[in-house]
């Protein structure tokens, strides 16, 4: 995904180069009418509305779940600004985010690296090994059951997102300014389902013997991650920063366009998951589980367009 980020800078590199580069129109003579319009583009408060699409991807320090590509999504919203100075002011306002990634298994059988969690058939929920995985294995390997090996996971999230960025803007050009923004992002989880595609499926008898093999289905849509899988608080906090241009329409109404780089400080998921493991060993009649770890840092580059009022 780093093609996006060097594509991305690199454009608004020649942005920015033009805008130092190119000589500025004449200003006109002063006049109260001139006057007027320099001061409704630059009014304390301002109001606008966006609309962001965005390719976003999963990076992680773990080995054996390894993302391995972007969803393209979409963000929309409302944008308020309050200008400090000339050229200072700050932006914040709310939004939302539909966003994903892709990320695939560890698929090692010999060293018992076989990714495996466990649907209920009836409601299609995740059943949860009890006693923090120590057990006899019935809560799992019964005729209720089935036992679905990963190999592939695409997440889709949606967020309410509220933005607080310092944005510090150029004088005006012939009706164009040049801006550069930095600042933070809170994110609040309100949808999180995945796409899961798998290697093979497992059915049990009564007695937790494993039935003959049947056809299995290649992946299975929308499942609902919700908080059993996702990180426990359901916030997400990230870094903002970009550039872009703006351009006077009218009065106090402009169009804007702009480039930013999303990363997130807060893990996507939990940091280890309740529900799916490598492997299990039986000691003394007691199963012990190897959890599957978890650490989803979500990045995107977001392209905005909007317009301010």
């Amino acid at each position: 995904m780093k093609k996006y980020l060097y594509g991305s800078l690199f454009a608004l590199t020649i942005v920015i180069s033009n805008a130092q580069t190119t000589t500025p129109t004449p200003a006109p003579a002063p006049s109260s009418n001139t006057t007027a319009k320099e001061e409704e583009f630059d009014k304390k408060w301002r109001f606008g509305i966006r609309v962001t699409p965005q390719p976003t991807w999963f990076s992680s320090t773990d080995k054996n779940n390894k993302p391995f590509g972007s969803v393209f999504g979409f963000g929309f919203g409302l944008n308020v600004e309050r200008r400090l100075s000339q050229v200072a002011g700050l932006l914040f306002g709310i939004g939302g985010d539909f966003e994903g990634a892709k990320y695939s298994f560890r698929n090692d059988g010999a060293n018992l690296y076989t990714p495996a969690y466990f649907i209920n058939n009836s409601t299609g929920e995740f059943v949860e090994p009890k006693d923090n995985g120590k057990g006899d294995g019935t809560e799992l390997f019964n005729d209720k059951n089935t036992a679905y090996y990963l190999k592939e996971r695409k997440v889709k999230t949606t967020h309410v997102t509220l933005p607080v960025i310092l944005k510090l803007s150029t004088k005006e050009y012939s009706g164009m300014k040049y801006f550069v923004n930095f600042g933070t992002e809170i994110g609040i989880r309100v949808k999180n389902v995945a796409t899961d595609s798998y290697l093979t499926s497992q059915t049990y008898s009564s007695n937790g013997a494993p039935n003959p093999s049947k056809d299995s289905p290649e992946s299975i849509e929308n499942i609902n991650l919700g908080n059993s899988e996702g990180s426990i608080v359901p916030l997400r906090v990230g870094l903002n920063v970009g550039g872009g241009i703006e351009y006077r329409l009218g009065g106090s109404t402009s169009f804007f366009a702009s480039v930013n780089y999303f990363r997130s400080f807060t893990n996507q998921m939990r940091n280890e998951s309740n529900v799916m493991f490598y492997n299990y060993t039986v000691e003394n009649g007691t199963n012990s589980y190897q959890y599957v770890k978890q650490n989803y840092i979500l990045q995107a580059i977001r392209i905005n367009i909007g317009v301010m009022f």
